[in-house]
Protein backbone atom coordinates (compact mmCIF):
# COMPACT_ATOMS: atom_id res chain seq x y z
CA UNK A 1 0.00 0.00 0.00
CA UNK A 2 0.99 3.19 -0.89
CA UNK A 3 1.37 5.30 2.78
CA UNK A 4 0.25 8.06 3.96
CA UNK A 5 2.67 10.20 3.25
CA UNK A 6 3.81 13.80 2.45
CA UNK A 7 1.31 14.99 -0.53
CA UNK A 8 -1.31 14.81 1.01
CA UNK A 9 4.56 -8.97 15.96
CA UNK A 10 1.47 -7.39 16.88
CA UNK A 11 1.57 -5.20 20.00
CA UNK A 12 -2.68 -4.84 21.26
CA UNK A 13 -3.63 -2.26 23.43
CA UNK A 14 -6.20 0.16 24.59
CA UNK A 15 -7.71 3.02 23.06
CA UNK A 16 -8.19 6.01 26.14
CA UNK A 17 -10.14 9.18 25.11
CA UNK A 18 -8.55 12.41 24.40
CA UNK A 19 -9.51 15.94 24.32
CA UNK A 20 -9.46 16.81 28.09
CA UNK A 21 -5.58 15.59 27.70
CA UNK A 22 -4.64 18.38 25.04
CA UNK A 23 -4.83 21.99 24.04
CA UNK A 24 -5.65 22.43 20.51
CA UNK A 25 -3.87 25.23 18.58
CA UNK A 26 -4.36 25.68 14.84
CA UNK A 27 -0.87 26.96 12.87
CA UNK A 28 -0.78 28.44 9.85
CA UNK A 29 1.15 31.01 7.53
CA UNK A 30 0.40 34.67 7.53
CA UNK A 31 -0.98 35.00 4.12
CA UNK A 32 -0.64 31.75 3.59
CA UNK A 33 -2.96 28.86 1.44
CA UNK A 34 -1.42 25.95 3.21
CA UNK A 35 0.57 24.95 5.80
CA UNK A 36 1.99 21.71 7.09
CA UNK A 37 3.82 20.86 10.34
CA UNK A 38 6.23 17.67 10.70
CA UNK A 39 8.51 17.86 13.18
CA UNK A 40 8.99 19.81 16.92
CA UNK A 41 12.09 19.67 18.90
CA UNK A 42 12.99 19.61 22.15
CA UNK A 43 13.67 23.51 22.28
CA UNK A 44 10.00 23.97 20.66
CA UNK A 45 11.11 24.91 16.98
CA UNK A 46 8.87 23.43 14.56
CA UNK A 47 9.67 22.51 10.85
CA UNK A 48 6.90 22.02 7.96
CA UNK A 49 6.27 23.56 4.85
CA UNK A 50 3.61 26.89 3.71
CA UNK A 51 2.26 27.89 0.34
CA UNK A 52 1.29 31.45 -0.73
CA UNK A 53 1.20 29.98 -4.83
CA UNK A 54 1.92 27.28 -5.56
CA UNK A 55 4.87 25.46 -5.00
CA UNK A 56 5.01 25.04 -1.30
CA UNK A 57 8.26 25.63 0.73
CA UNK A 58 9.84 24.28 3.97
CA UNK A 59 9.42 26.74 6.79
CA UNK A 60 10.41 26.35 10.42
CA UNK A 61 8.92 28.12 13.80
CA UNK A 62 11.00 29.47 16.48
CA UNK A 63 9.77 31.75 19.19
CA UNK A 64 6.65 32.27 17.15
CA UNK A 65 8.45 33.46 14.13
CA UNK A 66 7.89 31.71 10.34
CA UNK A 67 11.13 31.24 9.02
CA UNK A 68 11.33 31.03 5.00
CA UNK A 69 13.97 29.32 3.01
CA UNK A 70 17.03 31.70 1.90
CA UNK A 71 16.00 33.53 -1.83
CA UNK A 72 17.52 31.71 -4.51
CA UNK A 73 18.30 28.63 -2.65
CA UNK A 74 16.83 25.35 -4.15
CA UNK A 75 13.96 25.19 -0.95
CA UNK A 76 12.72 28.49 -2.14
CA UNK A 77 12.91 27.86 -5.91
CA UNK A 78 11.54 24.55 -5.48
CA UNK A 79 8.90 22.27 -3.99
CA UNK A 80 10.40 21.57 -0.64
CA UNK A 81 9.29 20.05 2.63
CA UNK A 82 11.29 20.12 5.97
CA UNK A 83 10.20 17.15 8.31
CA UNK A 84 12.21 16.69 10.68
CA UNK A 85 14.85 18.82 12.77
CA UNK A 86 17.17 18.47 15.83
CA UNK A 87 18.38 20.45 19.06
CA UNK A 88 21.75 21.54 17.22
CA UNK A 89 19.51 23.05 14.16
CA UNK A 90 19.79 21.18 11.64
CA UNK A 91 16.68 20.44 9.18
CA UNK A 92 15.83 17.41 6.91
CA UNK A 93 13.10 16.90 4.07
CA UNK A 94 12.78 16.88 0.70
CA UNK A 95 12.71 19.22 -2.36
CA UNK A 96 11.61 18.16 -5.86
CA UNK A 97 14.31 18.16 -8.60
CA UNK A 98 14.67 19.92 -12.27
CA UNK A 99 14.10 16.36 -13.12
CA UNK A 100 10.80 16.21 -11.54
CA UNK A 101 12.00 13.59 -9.09
CA UNK A 102 12.66 14.39 -5.14
CA UNK A 103 15.69 14.67 -3.41
CA UNK A 104 16.17 14.35 0.23
CA UNK A 105 18.68 17.59 2.08
CA UNK A 106 20.23 17.76 5.14
CA UNK A 107 20.51 21.74 6.30
CA UNK A 108 23.27 22.04 9.04
CA UNK A 109 25.11 24.85 10.02
CA UNK A 110 23.61 27.35 6.38
CA UNK A 111 24.88 24.83 4.65
CA UNK A 112 22.45 22.29 1.97
CA UNK A 113 23.58 18.94 1.36
CA UNK A 114 21.76 16.38 -1.19
CA UNK A 115 21.14 13.12 0.16
CA UNK A 116 19.92 11.06 -2.56
CA UNK A 117 20.23 6.64 -1.80
CA UNK A 118 22.45 5.20 -4.69
CA UNK A 119 20.55 3.72 -7.51
CA UNK A 120 17.50 5.39 -6.38
CA UNK A 121 14.51 6.56 -8.50
CA UNK A 122 14.19 9.38 -5.72
CA UNK A 123 14.82 9.93 -1.82
CA UNK A 124 13.38 11.41 1.14
CA UNK A 125 15.12 12.97 3.96
CA UNK A 126 12.05 11.88 6.93
CA UNK A 127 14.22 12.36 10.09
CA UNK A 128 17.24 13.44 12.37
CA UNK A 129 18.42 12.74 15.57
CA UNK A 130 20.49 14.48 18.13
CA UNK A 131 23.66 13.19 16.77
CA UNK A 132 22.80 13.96 13.13
CA UNK A 133 21.87 10.32 11.90
CA UNK A 134 19.63 10.55 9.24
CA UNK A 135 16.66 8.24 7.91
CA UNK A 136 14.21 8.29 5.54
CA UNK A 137 12.70 6.41 2.05
CA UNK A 138 13.83 5.78 -1.53
CA UNK A 139 11.55 4.86 -4.01
CA UNK A 140 11.86 2.28 -7.18
CA UNK A 141 9.93 4.10 -10.16
CA UNK A 142 8.92 2.27 -13.39
CA UNK A 143 9.20 4.43 -16.70
CA UNK A 144 5.81 5.67 -16.12
CA UNK A 145 7.12 7.09 -12.60
CA UNK A 146 4.50 4.72 -10.95
CA UNK A 147 5.66 3.36 -7.76
CA UNK A 148 6.88 0.07 -7.64
CA UNK A 149 8.94 -0.97 -4.09
CA UNK A 150 10.12 2.14 -1.61
CA UNK A 151 12.96 0.93 1.01
CA UNK A 152 14.12 2.44 4.30
CA UNK A 153 17.59 3.81 4.70
CA UNK A 154 19.65 5.12 7.31
CA UNK A 155 22.75 7.79 6.66
CA UNK A 156 25.55 8.06 9.52
CA UNK A 157 29.06 8.83 9.11
CA UNK A 158 28.75 9.60 5.66
CA UNK A 159 27.37 6.32 4.51
CA UNK A 160 23.80 4.86 3.51
CA UNK A 161 22.49 1.28 4.79
CA UNK A 162 18.87 0.28 3.60
CA UNK A 163 16.42 -0.39 6.47
CA UNK A 164 14.11 -3.24 5.54
CA UNK A 165 11.20 -5.04 7.96
CA UNK A 166 12.39 -8.75 7.37
CA UNK A 167 10.00 -10.29 5.16
CA UNK A 168 8.35 -7.09 4.27
CA UNK A 169 7.94 -6.03 0.57
CA UNK A 170 8.07 -1.97 1.25
CA UNK A 171 9.69 -0.07 4.39
CA UNK A 172 9.85 3.44 4.50
CA UNK A 173 11.60 4.57 7.78
CA UNK A 174 10.00 8.13 8.69
CA UNK A 175 11.62 9.14 12.51
CA UNK A 176 14.47 8.53 14.62
CA UNK A 177 14.83 9.24 18.56
CA UNK A 178 17.87 10.58 20.45
CA UNK A 179 18.82 6.55 21.11
CA UNK A 180 18.76 5.47 18.36
CA UNK A 181 15.09 3.88 17.69
CA UNK A 182 13.54 4.20 14.43
CA UNK A 183 9.86 4.27 13.34
CA UNK A 184 7.92 3.85 10.38
CA UNK A 185 5.21 1.94 8.20
CA UNK A 186 6.00 -1.64 6.48
CA UNK A 187 4.03 -3.80 3.71
CA UNK A 188 3.14 -6.94 2.03
CA UNK A 189 3.44 -4.77 -1.72
CA UNK A 190 2.57 -1.77 -2.74
CA UNK A 191 -1.00 -2.94 -3.87
CA UNK A 192 -1.75 -3.92 -0.60
CA UNK A 193 -5.24 -2.47 1.04
CA UNK A 194 -2.83 -2.51 4.71
CA UNK A 195 0.06 -1.06 6.12
CA UNK A 196 1.36 -1.43 9.66
CA UNK A 197 3.31 0.55 12.01
CA UNK A 198 6.97 -0.61 13.28
CA UNK A 199 9.50 0.18 15.46
CA UNK A 200 13.12 -0.50 15.20
CA UNK A 201 15.28 -0.85 18.73
CA UNK A 202 18.51 -2.70 19.35
CA UNK A 203 18.13 -4.13 16.51
CA UNK A 204 14.90 -5.64 17.13
CA UNK A 205 11.90 -5.23 14.74
CA UNK A 206 8.28 -4.59 16.64
CA UNK A 207 5.03 -4.22 14.37
CA UNK A 208 1.95 -2.80 15.61
CA UNK A 209 -1.76 -2.04 14.34
CA UNK A 210 -4.05 0.30 16.10
CA UNK A 211 -6.55 -1.50 16.91
CA UNK A 212 -9.09 -2.14 14.45
CA UNK A 213 -7.33 0.08 11.64
CA UNK A 214 -6.51 -0.82 8.01
CA UNK A 215 -3.21 1.05 7.88
CA UNK A 216 -0.84 1.99 10.90
CA UNK A 217 1.96 4.50 10.08
CA UNK A 218 4.50 5.95 12.92
CA UNK A 219 5.81 9.37 11.89
CA UNK A 220 7.74 10.37 14.98
CA UNK A 221 9.24 8.81 18.11
CA UNK A 222 10.78 10.75 21.66
CA UNK A 223 13.71 10.37 23.57
CA UNK A 224 11.06 8.11 25.71
CA UNK A 225 9.68 6.35 23.32
CA UNK A 226 6.30 7.37 22.98
CA UNK A 227 5.13 7.79 19.15
CA UNK A 228 3.02 9.72 17.13
CA UNK A 229 1.04 8.84 13.73
CA UNK A 230 -1.71 8.27 11.44
CA UNK A 231 -4.03 5.33 10.99
CA UNK A 232 -6.37 5.00 8.72
CA UNK A 233 -10.20 3.29 9.58
CA UNK A 234 -11.84 0.70 7.01
CA UNK A 235 -13.86 2.89 5.46
CA UNK A 236 -11.03 5.05 4.62
CA UNK A 237 -10.97 8.16 7.24
CA UNK A 238 -8.19 9.12 8.80
CA UNK A 239 -7.06 10.06 12.19
CA UNK A 240 -4.00 10.68 13.92
CA UNK A 241 -2.54 8.95 17.27
CA UNK A 242 -0.21 8.53 20.28
CA UNK A 243 1.17 5.17 21.26
CA UNK A 244 2.78 5.17 24.78
CA UNK A 245 3.62 1.46 26.44
CA UNK A 246 0.43 -0.72 25.34
CA UNK A 247 -2.00 2.33 25.40
CA UNK A 248 -3.40 3.96 21.60
CA UNK A 249 -4.98 7.25 21.72
CA UNK A 250 -6.72 9.22 19.22
CA UNK A 251 -5.48 12.92 19.09
CA UNK A 252 -7.48 14.34 16.06
CA UNK A 253 -8.02 17.87 15.83
CA UNK A 254 -11.27 19.14 17.13
CA UNK A 255 -13.86 19.78 14.13
CA UNK A 256 -11.47 18.30 11.52
CA UNK A 257 -12.32 15.56 8.90
CA UNK A 258 -8.85 13.81 8.85
CA UNK A 259 -6.05 14.50 11.26
CA UNK A 260 -2.30 13.25 11.11
CA UNK A 261 0.35 13.42 13.59
CA UNK A 262 4.00 13.97 12.78
CA UNK A 263 6.17 15.23 15.41
CA UNK A 264 7.04 14.55 19.43
CA UNK A 265 9.26 15.92 21.57
CA UNK A 266 10.68 15.23 24.93
CA UNK A 267 7.58 17.50 26.84
CA UNK A 268 5.09 15.70 24.51
CA UNK A 269 4.11 18.30 22.52
CA UNK A 270 2.78 16.66 19.61
CA UNK A 271 2.27 18.71 15.67
CA UNK A 272 0.61 17.36 13.26
CA UNK A 273 -1.63 18.33 10.11
CA UNK A 274 -5.36 18.43 9.57
CA UNK A 275 -7.97 19.53 7.53
CA UNK A 276 -11.43 20.73 7.53
CA UNK A 277 -13.20 18.76 4.70
CA UNK A 278 -11.76 15.28 3.38
CA UNK A 279 -10.55 16.84 0.21
CA UNK A 280 -9.47 20.33 1.82
CA UNK A 281 -6.07 21.89 2.37
CA UNK A 282 -3.99 21.11 5.26
CA UNK A 283 -3.58 23.46 8.30
CA UNK A 284 -0.89 22.47 10.72
CA UNK A 285 -1.26 22.30 14.57
CA UNK A 286 0.01 22.20 18.11
CA UNK A 287 -1.41 19.75 20.77
CA UNK A 288 0.16 20.95 24.17
CA UNK A 289 -0.27 17.68 26.71
CA UNK A 290 -2.52 19.30 29.58
CA UNK A 291 -0.97 17.30 32.45
CA UNK A 292 2.62 18.86 31.08
CA UNK A 293 4.09 15.02 31.31
CA UNK A 294 3.48 12.07 29.74
CA UNK A 295 -0.03 12.25 27.63
CA UNK A 296 -2.22 9.49 27.32
CA UNK A 297 -2.37 8.50 30.57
Amino acid sequence: MKRVFLFVLLVMGTVVPVYAQFTFSSIDFPGGTLTTTRGIDNHGTIVGSYRITPPRHAMLITDGDFITPEPGSVLATHFSEAVKSNDRGDVVGFFIGDDGFAHGYLLSGGVLTTLDFPGASQTFALGINESGTVVGEWDQLDAGGNLLAYHGWIFKDGTFSQVDVPGAADTSVIAINARGDMVGIWDSGVTSPFGHGFVLSKNEFISFDFPGATLTQANGINASGQIVGTYLEAGGAQHAFLEDGAAFTTIDFPGAAASAAWGINSAGQIVGNYTITVSGVPHGYLAQPDNKGKPGL
